[in-house]
């Protein structure tokens, strides 16, 4: 277990923030996952990393939930607080070395993008669309820091009056290539779902690498 200070903590929604702590010294892959708590608590929760992996701090993209007492201790920690990190730990993660001409599509629902953003900031370079399922327009974090065309939100309950967009909506109408990776983390009825639409379009399983994040 290691103590880490808190750099920066910068609130996106009423619910949700990026937490910036002291990155220990040890190795880390983008994808993988950490075990964070509170120094007196006793208990801690898993959040996936939503830095790049040759950072020199570690972010984590972190939802406060109702009853969840590492949540919403976290929210109200100030820089210089300290904060528990057991880690790194985890195989969601993009095989190296990594093939130029690889296309990646990655799909997510709320703070699930976490590991998605991760990969973005190591390997910028990557073929990469990113499919968002998110609320509103405003869970969708810090979409300016992707590619043009990368980021594409399926936004459900949009304030606008138009029709919301699901995830599952928009593959069913994409014709998707025959070599696609695909990348899923969220919930576990999304993710059979989406695979589920996959599998009728052609994407075998081993093309398919899940992560339930909630």
């Amino acid at each position: 277990m290691n103590t880490c200070p808190l750099i920066d903590i910068e609130h996106l929604t009423k619910h949700t923030f990026r937490l910036r702590v002291d990155r220990p010294d040890i190795l880390i892959k983008s994808g993988q996952c950490f075990n964070i708590g509170l120094p007196g608590l006793e208990i801690n929760r898993e959040y996936s990393m939503y830095s790049s992996a040759d950072s020199e701090y570690l972010d984590f993209l972190i939802r406060s939930v109702e009853d969840g007492l590492i949540s919403q201790a976290l929210q109200k920690l100030k820089p210089g607080d300290l904060v528990e990190i057991d880690g790194a730990y985890g195989e969601f993660c993009l095989e190296e070395p990594l093939n130029s001409n690889q296309e990646y599509l990655f799909i997510a629902t709320g703070t699930g993008i976490a590991p998605f953003h991760s990969f973005v900031q190591t390997w910028p370079t990557i073929n990469y669309k990113i499919l968002h399922g998110v609320r509103t327009k405003d869970e969708c974090y810090h979409a300016q820091e992707y590619g043009e065309g990368g980021y594409i939100p399926c936004i459900s309950q949009p304030d606008d009056g138009s029709k919301g967009v699901r995830v599952t909506d928009y593959l069913t109408a994409k014709e998707l290539p025959s070599n696609i990776q695909v990348y899923i983390c969220g919930n576990r009825n999304m993710i059979i779902e989406t695979f589920e639409i996959l599998h009728a379009k052609g994407v075998s399983g081993d093309q398919i690498i899940t992560e339930v994040f909630f």
